[in-house]
């Protein structure tokens, strides 16, 4: 995504130039891919939730397991995409290639061990996170989860594929091949469970057939392509690259423990949330969906600094990635803020479609208020800024400040909250609001330090 500048020698790095359109044209896709992701947990939900509440308990059980598991997954691709943007940025078309087999073949390594894991040790890992379960609940989750883990290799390679070609400024791709997931996910999910009747292990199967063939066909169009400057072309003469692997191992594996810690840290404070009563459970639930679509938008920039400042950084212009940084962030902001003033202002019809009682409506209310004004003002540069820090190699500092802000801040005050001081569910806004606080901060003053320049991938 170059906008050449003719007295720029073509014999070494091109400063990367992205226009407005470019950036536009990258972030689109994102937040349509980032909706499509959320709307097919929803679908699912509904189409299961016709089983009973067995299944939709059962369902809804290994989903929580898999959101930490497949995190890492997300973020390890994303490790991967930061060196091919890297590599791109210097105009090394063939080591960014390179790269894009070696995270291909580390995440089809490692998803298949986890999966080849979790199959026999599934019964294991309900008991060992949720404790007893009643026997209805575990036959359901017990064999949702077998389908799922076989799905693992699969999703984890078409979210290789999609961050590929992120890292060439090509956000679209993601996005059609979440639409195609989409489509066969309904469409499976109607054969399989009102057709066929397999119930809970037919919504599993959707799943896994849907991701296999997303997975095959963002990787054939990879290798197939000849127009692209990164394809996959002579994968199937495997050569390891030791040292690419560890560059991207570099980024993804912290990455991937920030991800996995940070919802782990989510499910200790579901949990929490559970101590306070229905009322206050209900409340949560419903407040959680404002805090759902309220950031979308936000993370879809994020996601698009990968590629953006990845590409500087690999050019070696750290002006550039500077300035990028500060623009897509006021973009951030900028949306970020009119969908949740939106969200502020028409709060009482959004609420009006659910079923509520006057007290889980109150604690709906004032938890979805605390997000968006928050949001508004604070979310930025605590959530989307370390994107930028990551883009540039600087990926142990970020999972450094994300893990100690969940656990210490999110986690630990919103206990000592509940536990010494009585607040109930409303703790648990305000410890989120001040980990914002504590993880911006941090986050900010490492980009004006310039520490994050030292930082060398490729």
């Amino acid at each position: 995504m170059y906008k050449v500048n003719p007295s720029v020698s073509l014999s070494g790095p091109l400063p990367p130039k992205w226009t407005k359109r470019q950036l536009l044209v990258l972030i689109w896709p994102l937040i349509i891919d980032q909706l499509l992701i959320v709307l097919m947990g929803i679908i699912d939900t509904f189409m299961v939730a016709s089983l009973g509440e067995e299944a939709v308990g059962g369902v809804s059980l290994v989903d929580s397991i898999n959101v930490v598991l497949l995190q890492a997954f997300s973020f390890l691709a994303a490790g991967g995409a930061v060196v091919c943007s890297q590599f791109l940025g210097k105009r090394d078309n063939k080591s960014a290639s390179n790269a894009a087999r070696q995270l291909v073949y580390a995440v089809t390594f490692l998803s298949g061990l986890l999966s080849a894991g979790m199959l026999p040790a599934r019964s294991v890992m309900l008991h060992l996170i949720y404790g007893h379960i009643e026997q209805g609940i575990m036959i359901q989750a017990e064999q949702y989860f077998l389908f799922t883990a076989l799905s693992y290799p699969f999703i984890a390679l078409s979210t290789a594929g999609s961050a590929l070609y992120r890292s060439m400024g090509n956000s679209r791709m993601g996005m059609w091949i979440s639409f195609l997931v989409n489509i066969l996910n309904v469409m499976g999910n109607a054969f399989f469970i009102f057709v066929c009747g397999w119930g809970v292990a037919g919504a599993a199967l959707s799943t896994l057939l849907s991701r296999f063939v997303a997975a095959v066909i963002i990787l054939a169009l990879l290798y197939c392509s000849r127009k692209t400057p990164l394809g996959l072309r002579g994968i199937f003469r495997v050569h390891v690259d030791g040292t690419l692997i560890r560059r991207i191992l570099k980024v993804g594996v912290p990455n991937g423990i920030e991800g996995a810690i940070f919802q782990v840290g989510k499910l200790v404070l579901s949990r929490l949330v559970s101590t306070f009563g229905t009322a206050a459970i209900a409340g949560y639930a419903v407040s959680n969906i404002i805090m759902t679509i309220g950031n979308l938008p936000g993370l879809a920039v994020a996601a698009a600094m990968l590629p953006v400042v990845g590409q500087c950084a690999g050019a070696g212009d750290n002006s550039a990635a500077a300035y990028y940084t500060k623009r897509l962030i006021l973009f951030s902001y900028a949306i970020t803020g009119i969908l949740n003033l939106a969200f502020i202002l028409f709060m009482p019809v959004f609420f009006g479609f659910f079923t509520l009682s006057p007290e889980s409506l109150r604690i709906a209310r004032l938890g979805g208020l605390i997000f968006c004004t928050a949001a508004i003002f604070i979310w930025n540069f605590a959530y989307c800024l370390p994107y930028a820090l990551r883009a540039a190699g600087d990926a142990g500092y970020t999972m450094l400040v994300s893990t100690l802000a969940m656990w210490l801040v999110r986690v630990g005050f919103a206990h000592i909250l509940a536990r010494f001081f009585g607040l109930g569910v409303i703790c648990v806004w305000i410890s989120m609001v001040c980990e914002w606080l504590t993880r911006g901060s941090l986050f900010l003053l490492r980009w004006k330090s310039g520490k994050w320049k030292e930082k060398r991938l490729v």
